[in-house]
């Protein structure tokens, strides 16, 4: 459940100031009455917030933040996304509102492997959030998605040059978590400067764009090598032998066979290491 920031008062909107704004809100209004029922506002409102309150936020947030590009398109599944978009916005402001968070100094793929090794123990999760602020100055917003969303995660820089990434928790999988967060991290890496605008990402669209390619292979290559990668796929029927590949190459086994399951479009193949996580309970979310 999100919460208002500390000193912020909650129930404190500024409304529209111009005839054009107005109407855009209005619109977004309608979108999102249609697009969302109280049962969303139960899950991602502030503790208190009535459903009408609720989506007044999501309009006025959408319709006065230049971070959210609220796209002239009145369909309930993109209305979901652009509300989702801007309780991630909302959330990364309200941090650097609280916290310290370094100048960013870019993402080397160095970095990159340092980050992704984290995730050889599982427990690191919970403490991501402040490794990437402290360490990288990269702002990391965990929001589980509305429900039927067809969304995996985004990257933004808020105005002051701070990356942002939001990840929506499609899949409650430690892989399909890991390889979302490099997947953002790798379009920081690559391309920060294009980042005034969202990149939102659905990782199961067949996006052959250059810029989607480019942070696939980014954000593989930050787990596993090359070299390694084509020894796992040869290996691939033998669960050992993967498992023994996993150890050399430092990578969580979870993470190997997603990607493999992806790379074959398998998805029944290691069902024993599919939910080797409940990640939504260790970020304290509910596992509905």
């Amino acid at each position: 459940m999100s919460d208002a920031p500390e000193g912020l008062p909650g129930d404190f909107e500024v409304y529209p100031s111009s005839r054009d704004a107005a109407v855009e809100f209005t619109a977004a209004l309608s979108n999102l009455k249609k697009a969302l029922k109280p049962a969303d506002a139960k899950t991602h409102a502030r503790p208190g917030e009535a459903y009408d309150d609720f989506i007044i936020r999501l309009a006025l947030n959408a319709t006065t933040n230049k971070a959210v590009l609220y796209r002239k398109n009145d369909s309930a599944e993109e209305t979901k996304i652009q509300a989702w978009l801007s309780l991630i916005d909302e959330k990364s402001k309200f941090t650097v509102l609280s916290r310290m968070v370094p100048a960013f100094e870019g993402l080397s793929s160095s970095q990159l492997r340092e980050i992704a090794l984290l995730s050889l123990n599982p427990g690191n999760i919970t403490s991501l959030v402040d490794v990437l602020a402290e360490s990288y100055g990269v702002l990391l917003v965990v929001e589980p998605g509305f429900k039927a969303m067809k969304m995996d995660g985004c990257t933004f820089k808020l105005s002051q040059g701070t990356p942002v990434v939001g990840i929506a928790l499609r899949y409650n999988r430690y892989d399909n978590f890991w390889f979302t967060l490099m997947h953002e991290l790798a379009h920081i890496h690559m391309h920060y400067d294009y980042l005034d605008n969202p990149i939102l990402d659905d990782l199961e669209e067949d996006n052959k764009s250059d810029r989607e390619i480019e942070a696939n292979i980014i954000a593989k290559d930050s787990f596993v090598s090359r070299q390694y990668w084509r020894t796992a796929w040869n290996v691939r029927a033998d669960r050992k032998q993967l498992l023994d590949v996993c150890s050399r190459a430092e990578v969580h086994p979870s993470i190997m066979a997603g990607m493999i399951r992806h790379q074959a479009k398998n998805y029944k193949l290691y069902p024993e290491l599919h939910l080797s996580m409940d990640v939504k309970s260790a970020l304290g979310f509910a596992n509905d």
